[in-house]
């Protein structure tokens, strides 16, 4: 292999590890509405938005900005109900495990945040991986195929 494809492969494999963001994409949907929201949850045309351009909620406009997803399952009387979209206050949990809160007689709620692009879709985190076995392939290539032999020249 040519040392400039090596070059080449190791800037692709180097590139597919970066993950440039300008803004946060969340999906945006409510089971009560919309039943491919709910769990198993079917993202293929579920409504997705930009959470930097989403409007300011009224009581955090001056206070905070949305800068995580979140997926909150709702039980009130029996009823489950799922809401995804945009998150505005993290804390210590996001990225991590859910919190569940339960009320007054039969109700109930488990927030989860994450602040990847679409991570609000999923109930565990595989997106992240999806490109493991891309990186992975391209760095045994590199190495199966680079034939690098130091040569001594005696003078």
């Amino acid at each position: 292999m040519s040392p400039f494809m090596e070059k080449t492969l190791l800037l692709f494999g180097v590139l597919c590890c970066i993950q440039v963001s300008t803004a946060l994409m969340c999906y945006d949907c409510n089971s009560e509405f919309d039943p491919r929201c709910g769990d198993p949850f079917e993202p293929y045309s579920i409504g997705q938005v930009n959470c930097s351009k989403q409007e300011p909620l009224e009581h955090l406009k001056d206070k905070y900005k949305p800068t995580l997803c979140r997926k909150t399952v709702q039980k009130i009387y029996g009823k489950t109900r799922i809401v995804r979209g945009c998150g505005y206050i993290p804390d210590e949990r996001t990225d991590g495990e859910c919190v569940k809160r339960s009320g007054t007689h039969d109700v109930a709620a488990i927030y989860c945040s994450c602040t990847k692009d679409l991570c609000n879709g999923a109930t565990t985190p595989f997106a992240q991986w999806m490109m493991l076995p891309v990186v992975l392939a391209a760095g045994v290539a590199l190495m199966l195929n680079s034939r690098h032999t130091i040569r001594f020249q005696s003078s």
